[in-house]
């Protein structure tokens, strides 16, 4: 997060739960009626909310039992950090005498896990299982913010009800809007033009750096295109950008990538006012340690994102991103009193940005009403923030310009020695760092004896195809392998005996995978599966299974408790053509299981098929 943003949060939490603790319960509001002529409608104030402390709750107990809900009191839901899961309902009603085509629009894409439930009055019930740390293709709208259609006979009414949960504990603000189905494409052509000339500002800001980068080698302009990439890459994945263009199929990554980058724009931001302000030079001795110290911290925080602890990255990061921000504030505050010309422009640029996220924030509690100004006021601060530093750089590399004529060739050798030394520095630690994430991602997802896809690899892999089968109505192949009285084996030969087994089998299947796609699995014991790429008829996968199968008992590794007299192993395969009717991959999973057990009911070493 922006050092600027993470501080006003944190003062915003705090906030919020006084105001909390201090407000007292009213009674819930009416249902909210909505019809055709009408363009948008904020639901919070119809809202009620149920905190969920065992995460047990689910749309059937709601329904039947007695709960303590409490109406919203505030146009949006903002737990902060909880370990509980939330619940949001609210009765929307048609009031007009037309079809009613609506959208429900969070207005958020970073929640982890949302559940949103349509329920009506004859009892028939929506559902939608969504968030951030699920795959893009998950929503049921291509939107940056997760939206749901909604459509109401004339008269009708229908509760929806939202649960939000979180992967570690932070939980985002959500503000329910219900649109108009014809006016929405409007507001996203808008909202899609308006970020579009953010982010073109920020790419040309880009730009312009980096050539001047490359025609004056100057260090100030290096760690300001540094810090304005970074805060480009955040801001396109905290936008929801991210996982919509650049990683939809990876929602871990999205998630890491928040944090880590917020870290490392807390540096470099760190890194570039060092620099930018000459607080080496200009400013006092312990003044300079405090704004190192400050960067060190904030190298520190991102570690706990390395690890998937989101919320404790968050957690350490506004501490630490709040202390340097006070820090390079107090320094710039100095600096200017004593007539520093880019402390001016320092200061300028920060305020412009502070009173942007101040904006953003207090719209998203709910305090004042949304409008252009509210809504977009933290594109506006960050524009106005880079282009005026942007601009300060400029009238510095100006005044600094007379100051180095007497000994240009002294600084110059200077200044490359230190970019030459810095760019190394920079380039090993990022070798480093991408070298560990492979490593991290690599033990993430392997097993460790068989060097296999490990099953919480194949959990995510296996459902991402199955969605991939569903929708573009692909071939799909996945088969299910279990070695043959394994447990006498390991009971005749002990368990070292049986752990090299399980090696040589792994490696015999994965060198005869035919394509790059083609995965293999551990799935816990003995068992194995195998995830194939098709794009040909699915039945052409029986000869391929019976290929395997005939390789492991050509292992001829000796099994004195197996019939055969060598090791031998049961699969069971499933394959599905573009119009099966199987709809879920739990389905899919257990077919194929099904299939596996019949091979062992069949006198094992053999391939069970079948195809829906």
């Amino acid at each position: 997060m922006h050092p600027i943003q993470s501080f006003l949060r944190l003062c915003l939490l705090l906030a919020v739960a006084c105001w909390s603790l201090a407000g007292t319960p009213v009674l819930a509001g009416p249902a909210a009626g909505f019809d055709t002529g009408q363009r948008v409608l904020a639901l919070g104030p119809f809202a009620e909310t149920l905190e969920d402390t065992t995460k047990s709750l689910d749309l059937a107990a709601l329904s039947g039992g007695s709960h303590p809900w409490q109406p919203l009191g505030s146009g949006s839901l903002n737990p902060g950090f909880s370990a509980s899961a939330w619940w949001l309902r609210v009765q929307v009603r048609n009031g007009g005498t037309r079809v009613l085509n609506a959208l429900l629009d969070t207005g958020t894409p970073l929640v982890d896990y949302l559940d949103l439930h349509v329920v009506r009055a004859d009892g028939s019930v929506q559902t939608i299982a969504t968030g951030d740390r699920r795959p893009f293709a998950t929503r049921p709208m291509d939107t940056r913010t997760f939206v749901l259609p909604l459509a109401l006979a004339p008269g009708e009414s229908a509760w929806i009800y939202l649960r939000q949960s979180t992967w570690d504990g932070l939980h985002e603000v959500i503000r329910l809007q219900l649109w108009n189905a014809q006016d929405y494409p409007e507001q996203l052509q808008f909202e899609t033009l308006l970020f579009g000339l953010y982010f073109g500002t920020l790419g040309a800001i880009l730009l312009y750096n980096l050539f001047l980068y490359l025609s004056t080698r100057e260090r100030g302009f290096m760690l300001y295109l540094l810090y304005v990439t970074l805060f480009f890459v955040w801001s396109f994945a905290f936008r929801g950008y991210g996982l919509q263009y650049w990683w939809p199929q990876s929602p871990t990554l999205n998630n890491q990538a928040l944090p880590v980058v917020s870290s490392l724009c807390y540096i470099s931001f760190g890194l570039f006012a060092l620099e930018y302000l000459k607080v080496k030079r200009d400013a006092p001795r312990w003044m300079y340690r405090a704004n190192c110290t400050g960067i060190l911290l904030n190298g520190f925080a991102m570690i706990p994102a390395l690890f998937g602890a989101y919320a404790l990255a968050f957690a350490c990061a506004v501490p630490t991103g709040a202390f340097m921000l006070a820090m390079a504030l107090l320094t710039g505050s100095l600096l200017w009193r004593r007539g520093s010309r880019p402390a001016r422009y320092f200061m300028l640029a920060f305020t412009l940005l502070a009173l942007g996220v101040m904006l953003y924030y207090v719209q998203m509690l709910g305090w004042v009403s949304a409008g252009p100004l509210t809504e977009y006021g933290l594109q506006a601060g960050s524009s106005l923030e880079v282009l005026l530093l942007a601009l300060g750089l400029a009238d510095q590399m100006n005044t600094l310009k007379a100051d180095k004529l007497k000994a240009e060739q002294q600084a110059r050798a200077a200044q490359l020695a230190l970019n030459t030394q810095l760019s190394i520095e920079v380039k090993q630690r990022t070798e480093e760092l991408e070298l560990a994430n492979r490593r991290l991602g690599e033990l993430a997802i392997t097993d460790e004896l068989t060097g296999a896809f490990n099953r919480r690899h194949f959990n995510q892999i296996f459902e991402a195809e199955f969605a991939a089968h569903r929708r573009q109505k692909t071939p799909f192949a996945f088969c299910m392998i279990d070695i043959d009285q394994f447990k006498p084996y390991n009971d005749l030969c002990g368990h070292q005996a049986g752990d090299e087994v399980l090696r040589q089998i792994s490696q015999c299947l994965q060198e005869q995978l035919r394509r790059s796609k083609d995965c293999l699995f551990r799935l816990g014991g003995e068992e194995f599966a195998i995830l194939l790429c098709m794009d040909q008829p699915p039945e052409k996968s029986l000869p391929y299974m019976e290929q395997l199968r005939q390789s492991i008992e050509r292992l001829a590794l000796p099994h004195p408790g197996n019939s055969t007299g060598v090791v031998t192993a049961s699969f069971g395969l499933l394959t599905l053509d573009g119009a099966s009717q199987l709809e879920r991959s739990e389905d899919a999973y257990a077919r194929a299981d099904a299939l596996l057990y019949q091979a062992k009911a069949a006198g094992r070493n053999c391939v069970m098929h079948a195809n829906n």
